[in-house]
């Protein structure tokens, strides 16, 4: 039995710094593709930031594309733990796409990072890699055979998509308007059928404080970002 111990030890060990060493790729390619894009052939920048070799960054991933949907992913997770416990607290449709909405547009403006990311964001992978449209298309879906939106589910998506994600490109080139993210919410909810007050008083129910886990991508990326902030001021 004591002789198992080392080698646990050491499997440990190990585990936690490659998982170390994956989420410091993580944080760097956040960055590096919110500041260039999805387009940008950025491995080589991501692993001069990472302070990382080449060929330690093809053990996790094998390509540009593959770190890119990496980084959506986790991202998406983040926001779904922010956004899930507000709306599933909730089983009319209406609601829960409401709240939804209004957090994400409140997280991108309280987080430029997350604006600057999903902004330069495009299909396919938003759609593969941002889970929480699954669940909007399955409540689209339910307010769609309720008859609470006026339209086919295909039409509902695509606006509810589409509003959402040019609102995210709006707050990214001014957040100033502190309203913004109730006025597009509650134009899209009339614009799909949704009477006018009750539309007005979903929009203006309270929403919780965001907030991001301090181990979430998001929050360390932050917090790395300042630190190297004052390491510079100091110098």
């Amino acid at each position: 039995m004591k002789s198992e111990q080392p080698e646990n030890h050491r499997t440990r060990v190990g585990a936690e710094r490659r998982e170390k060493a994956r989420a410091r790729l993580l944080e760097s390619a956040l960055l590096v593709f919110a500041n260039k894009g999805p387009e940008s052939a950025v491995i080589d920048e991501v692993i001069a930031l990472a302070g990382m070799s080449r060929g330690s960054f093809y053990n996790y991933f094998r390509t540009n594309e593959e770190l890119l949907e990496a980084v959506a992913e986790e991202i998406s997770n983040e926001l779904l733990n922010v956004i899930d416990p507000v709306v599933l607290q909730y089983e009319d449709p209406v609601v829960r796409i409401t709240y939804g909405c209004r957090l994400l547009l409140h997280a991108v403006r309280e987080y430029s990072l997350l604006g600057d990311f999903l902004s330069r964001l495009h299909w396919p992978t938003l759609g593969k890699s941002l889970h929480g449209i699954t669940f909007l298309a399955r409540d689209i879906e339910m307010c769609v055979a309720q008859d609470r939106f006026l339209c086919t589910k295909r039409v509902a998506f695509d606006l509810m998509v589409g509003a959402m994600f040019g609102a995210v490109n709006s707050l990214v080139q001014d957040n100033s308007q502190s309203d913004y993210p109730e006025a597009m919410v509650l134009t899209v909810l009339r614009g799909l059928g949704v009477d006018k007050r009750v539309a007005t008083r979903l929009v203006a129910a309270p929403l919780p404080t965001i907030v991001f886990d301090d181990q979430s991508i998001l929050q360390r990326t932050l917090d790395r970002t300042r630190m190297q902030i004052q390491i510079s001021d100091k110098s």
